[in-house]
């Protein structure tokens, strides 16, 4: 009997699915959480910078267009702290856009995102400053659990600025 209940309390959960599926039309989030920077070189004069693999306090504002269910479009402000290590510090930041494409799956969505991301970073070494920027490839995975126009999500994201970058958030939406 036990089993037979459950049966049938998940298949209506399933069945029901498509009610749950997450708002369509604008909405705006926040998040926080790390970045992991990872710099091999720095343009210095006679100076060498050294391997440079830390990680910082993170945090994004974003915002976007649900079109459907499955397709957005999302952009976002993002500041990947200030990590340092000895005399060496890195201070990047940028502006990112996504096509992102979710699978509702009840009040649960798993979603991927790529784009692109224009930043900018200051990296100091041993008393001299120098600055890089670029745009480049941007992509991203998470999990959503909505309940209606508000979500909270998880997400890790890969950023291709300086050698490699990597940013894990735990964030909230409204949509309206």
């Amino acid at each position: 009997m036990l089993r037979k209940t459950l049966t049938l309390s998940v298949l209506m959960a399933l069945a029901s699915a498509p009610a749950l599926a997450k708002d369509e039309g604008f909405y705006i989030g926040a998040a926080i959480g790390g970045a992991s920077i990872q710099q091999d070189t720095a343009d210095f004069d006679e100076v060498d910078f050294p391997e440079f693999d830390e990680s910082d306090f993170a945090w994004k504002l974003f915002a976007g267009y649900q079109f459907n269910p499955v397709f957005a479009v999302e952009g976002s402000y993002r500041d990947l702290g200030s990590p340092s290590a000895g005399t060496a510090e890195v201070d990047p930041y940028g502006l990112d856009v996504f096509a992102v494409a979710g699978i509702p799956l009840g009040p649960l969505r798993g979603f991927g995102k790529l784009g692109g991301i224009y930043w900018d970073a200051d990296t100091k070494f041993e008393g001299e400053k120098t600055s890089d920027d670029g745009f480049d490839f941007a992509a991203g995975v998470g999990l959503e659990f909505e309940l209606g126009s508000f979500a909270i999500r998880g997400e890790v994201e890969y950023l291709d600025i300086l050698d490699e970058t990597w940013m894990y958030t735990l964030g909230a939406t409204i949509t309206f």
